[in-house]
């Protein structure tokens, strides 16, 4: 009995031993760990703490340049909110320009209607005074133009008063030669003319202008170049010749001072008149 307590405790001494010794590698292999662990958590808690630091420091530094960025942003918020306002006070300042512009263009426009209308009148005032320049410019050049003629007609007539002049010159002087012829002839030139006093013809020569016939072709009219400026008379009658060749007698029918017109006398045409033809008092 005694043995098999002494066994059983032998026994029970073993495994309490065993399970000592069990429980001491367990203890020992947990205080390893346990050791391990603690020095990796150090290390850890070292590195977490450094990382805190760093992120404190990066903090500190991220809120400094925040504060910065925050007060320059500040103060370009209050630059901009300025420029705003200044904008603001421009803008209002330019619509009050932009409403005062608008006005002084209405008032533009009404004075440039006004001109408008003023040029317009003054065009069309300019048009007839144009025209009225040209009016009395034509009546200038018209006026100009009968001047002229009147200065020729002037120096024409003041040429055939010259020759008047001449011929009553040689009038007068043959006036006295016939007188004288008179005075010889024991006739006094003072003494009055009983009967009809023959008319006196002067030796013209002269050229035939045209020849045309009357509407009934019944007579024949001979324009010549010499009239009364050159001694022709009405009713007197000459002689149209071509050379040696006698044509025809006409009467003056009509007088001008530089042409005549005559008759042909059909009892006496021996050719045809035509132009150029020669015509004279003496044939």
């Amino acid at each position: 009995m005694n043995n098999i307590v002494s066994k059983i405790l032998i026994v029970a001494n073993l495994v309490f031993s065993l399970c000592f010794m069990c429980f001491a590698g367990a203890v020992f292999s947990f205080q390893a760990g346990w050791h391990e662990k603690a020095t990796k958590t150090a290390e850890m808690l070292a590195n977490a703490n450094r990382q805190i630091s760093d992120l404190q420091g990066q903090k500190d530094q991220l809120t400094k340049t925040m504060t910065a960025n925050l007060t320059r942003e500040t103060d370009r918020a209050d630059q901009a909110e300025a420029r705003v306002n200044g904008l603001t006070q421009e803008r209002d300042q330019a619509r009050g320009n932009f409403a005062s512009a608008e006005k002084e263009r209405d008032k533009h426009l009404a004075d440039l209607r006004v001109a408008t209308s003023e040029a317009q009148a003054r065009v069309t005032e300019t048009n007839d005074g144009r025209a009225e320049i040209k009016l009395l410019r034509d009546q200038n050049n018209q006026a100009i133009a009968i001047r002229r003629g009147l200065e020729d007609k002037n120096l024409e007539l003041e040429g055939k008063l010259a020759e008047a002049g001449t011929r009553e010159s040689k009038f007068l002087t043959e006036i006295t030669r016939l007188n004288n012829l008179l005075r010889l002839n024991k006739i006094d030139p003072r003494d009055p003319i009983i009967g009809p006093v023959p008319t006196v013809v002067e030796d013209v020569e002269g050229l035939v202008n045209e020849s045309r016939k009357n509407a009934s072709r019944s007579a024949e009219y001979v324009e010549i170049n010499i009239g009364s400026d050159d001694g022709v008379l009405k009713n007197i009658e000459m002689t149209v010749h071509r050379g040696p060749n006698f044509l025809a007698t006409i009467r003056i029918t009509e007088v001008y001072p530089d042409k005549a017109i005559g008759l042909v006398i059909e009892d006496t045409r021996n050719g045809t008149i035509a132009r150029g033809d020669n015509v004279t008092t003496k044939y």
